[in-house]
């Protein structure tokens, strides 16, 4: 069995700076934020995820934060920072086989989980990721 590599569904690019602890600004706009924001720093999952990421328990922490686009005058405050606890190595991803809802970072952007969250997040109302298993989404 492998985790499941998860990405957001629309593609975009968004790329935010942050300015305080729970606050981002807009520096790179590719269009609509999507269901999913990475990049080094941080892990953003829009809010209509939390019931089902919640069901990771302790693995995860999720903290509200708001992103501001000064120049298009807009805001978002339906975004959760992910702190997640559990990292991935190779091996892990490939071979890990946990029998409930498991998140996990590997590197600093990249987000697996386990079949069990896989499916919950599923069932969220429009939801948009797309998910692969095991490294299949990285260049061999």
């Amino acid at each position: 069995m492998a985790l499941w590599n998860m990405h957001a569904g629309n593609g975009t690019n968004m790329m935010l700076w942050r300015t305080g602890p729970h606050a981002f600004r807009v520096v790179e706009y590719k269009g609509e934020p999507g269901a999913m924001l990475t990049n080094y720093d941080y892990i953003l999952f829009d809010r209509k995820y939390e019931g089902a990421l919640r069901t990771a328990g302790a693995q995860l922490r999720l903290t509200p934060v708001t992103i501001t686009d000064d120049v298009r005058k807009r805001v978002w405050r339906n975004y959760l920072e992910a702190t997640i606890l559990n990292t991935a190595s190779a091996a892990d991803i490939q071979n890990a086989s946990p029998a409930g809802a498991a998140i996990y970072r590997a590197g600093e952007s990249n987000v697996f989980v386990s079949g069990a969250l896989k499916e919950t997040l599923q069932q969220v109302v429009g939801q948009s990721f797309r998910f692969n298993r095991g490294l299949s989404w990285f260049a061999s």
